[in-house]
This record gives structure tokens, C-alpha cells and sequence, in this order.
């Protein structure tokens, strides 16, 4: 193996887990905790049987991981296993956290990022006007979207077969560390983006195949500022802005790519991720810019937890 990475407590245990991979399950199960605790303080509702399949899918990932590690002595196939059952944990959990927390005490500041992004000559109807003009670019960013999610359980897989421990816990690490500060900004300084306070016509929606129209924005303000009736899967969608975590996950996939048969195509689709991201309407321009920030703070974090090996 390319060396376990050395963290700030003790060695591996006899579950045959790394001690990084304690580390993040502690956080995934302190998380889940604080979720529950949430929801029963805020008397929210929550369909749980389809989330409680994201937690026993991690259990049994990391499970079957420690036992292909420990009895089938394939600790590259362990990594990813677990690897991709702690990403599933964590965003389990973190889903059920974000929708406990509605409504948001703070008002929302779209307005504000609204004016900032025009002060550098963004606007966003502007923007997809443009796009309009190229329906299949616009369709597939659309379809762009939506892999960010994918793109990092590919990565695990292939760190995984690597055998590169340390850069695949530092990986997770950031995803963890990040969405939670992103989560915190944004529980400070709530955004929605700008599909709920700009309006885009009918023809521009139609050609770009975009569903962020006004209706949606009006949608998302509605779960911010008074919540969704029940947290189940179905309403779960996209509502953190500012910082924007798409831009972070894209980070992440490109940084934690080199040296892998990844790199290029990494780079090349998460540039395309910009316009794919700004395209939707729930992010401002100047959410990209902050995610670029949490994810090089977060980083620097993830470093300075997960030690690369020492060289003799």
C-alpha cells in the first residue's frame, strides 16, 4: 500500500478500520445525532425509513469494507468500500440536518449578492439569454449539473484501487469539513439564489430546458423561510447558496484527481461546471467564489489532520 496516513490519534484497531475512517464515522454518527436532536426539537416531521437506507447502507459498506480488509486481505478494494460508505453516511445525515433547520432565523441576503455580482457585470437573466442561443450547450450543462455527486463516488473508487489512502481520507474529510461550514455561512447569511427574485421568460426557460423559473425561486424562499411540512426525500432539493457547494464538490474532484487517469477529464468537465452551476439560477456568481474559499480552508484543515506518511 502507498502508506496509511498517520492522523492525530492512535493506530489501526481491531475492527480493521483506519484511524481516519474512526475519525469521520465519530463525526457522521455525531452528526446524525445532532439531526435527531434538531428535528425533536423543532417538532419538524420526517418520513424516515427512506433516509434510515442512506445509514444502514453505510454500516453495511463500512462493514463489509473492514471485512474484506481484515479476511480477504484486499485492503485497495477496502478503501473504496468504506470510502463510499462514509460519503453515502454523511450525506444522509447532513440532508436531515439542513431541512431541521428551517426556517432560517437570519433574512435571506439575495438582494445584496444580486448587487455584487452586477458590480463585476454578472446578471443572471442576461446570462441564460445568452445560453438560450445555444440550446445543446444549455442542455448539457443541464445534464452537467447533476453529476457532482457521481464524479466524487467515481473518485473514491479510483483512490481506492490506487491505493491512495491518504489523498481518498483527505478527500472525505474536506467534503465533511466543507459542508459543514458551508451550511454554517449559510445559516448565517441565508441565499436562495437568484431564480427567486429575477424572472426569466418563457421562451429563454423553454429553449434552455431550465426549471429554476420564478415559481421555483418562490418555491425554495417558501422552505427557507417557513419549511417544508415533512422532510422526506421528495422535497429535498438544493437550497444552500452562498457559499456554493457545488463549486466546492467540483474543487474536490479536480484537486484530489491528480496523478490519476482522471485529471484531465476532471479539470475539463468542472470548468464547464461554472457555467452548469451559474446556469440553474440557484447560485449567485458570487457564491462560486466563495465556495473556492471554503474548499482552500478546508483543504488546509484536512492537511494538517491526515499527515502524509514520513519518509525514511
Amino acid at each position: 500500500m502507498a502508506g496509511n496516513g498517520e492522523i492525530l490519534v492512535g493506530k489501526r484497531s481491531s475492527l480493521q478500520l483506519l484511524p481516519p475512517e474512526h475519525l469521520m464515522l465519530g463525526i457522521i454518527v455525531g452528526f446524525g445525532l445532532a439531526a435527531v436532536a434538531l428535528v425533536l426539537a423543532t417538532g419538524r416531521v420526517v418520513n424516515w425509513p427512506p433516509f434510515l437506507v442512506g445509514f444502514f447502507a453505510t454500516l453495511g459498506l463500512v462493514g463489509i469494507g473492514g471485512y474484506i480488509r481484515a479476511v480477504k486481505a484486499a485492503p485497495r478494494i477496502a478503501l473504496a468500500v468504506i470510502g463510499v460508505g462514509v460519503f453515502m453516511g454523511f450525506t444522509a445525515v447532513s440532508t436531515v440536518f439542513i431541512f431541521a433547520l428551517f426556517p432560517l432565523p437570519n433574512p435571506l441576503i439575495d438582494q445584496q449578492l444580486i448587487a455584487l455580482d452586477a458590480q463585476v457585470g454578472y446578471h443572471w437573466p442576461g446570462f441564460v439569454a445568452g445560453l438560450a442561443e445555444y440550446p445543446w450547450l444549455a442542455r448539457g450543462l443541464g445534464y452537467l449539473y447533476h453529476t457532482s455527486l457521481p464524479q466524487i463516488v467515481l473518485l473514491i473508487i479510483v483512490l481506492g484501487a490506487l491505493a491512495r489512502d491518504v489523498a481518498l481520507h483527505r478527500l472525505l474529510l474536506v467534503g465533511i469539513v466543507t459542508l459543514i461550514v458551508t451550511v454554517a455561512i449559510w445559516w448565517l447569511w441565508p441565499s436562495v439564489g437568484p431564480s427567486a427574485y429575477q424572472t426569466i421568460p418563457k421562451p429563454i426557460l423553454a429553449a434552455t430546458g431550465l426549471y429554476y423559473d420564478d415559481a421555483y425561486g418562490a418555491y425554495l424562499k417558501q422552505l427557507v423561510e417557513v419549511g417544508p411540512g415533512r422532510i422526506s426525500p421528495e422535497v429535498i432539493t438544493g437550497v444552500v447558496a452562498f457559499p456554493s457547494y457545488h463549486m466546492v464538490m467540483a474543487c474536490m474532484v479536480v484537486w484530489f484527481s491528480r496523478a490519476t487517469v482522471l485529471f484531465l477529464p476532471a479539470v475539463v468537465t468542472n470548468l464547464a461546471m461554472i457555467p452548469a452551476t451559474l446556469s440553474h439560477g440557484g447560485h449567485h456568481l458570487i457564491d462560486l467564489a466563495a465556495g473556492i474559499v471554503v474548499f482552500a480552508a478546508c483543504l488546509a484543515v484536512a492537511h494538517r489532520v491526515i499527515r502524509s506518511p514520513a519518509r525514511v
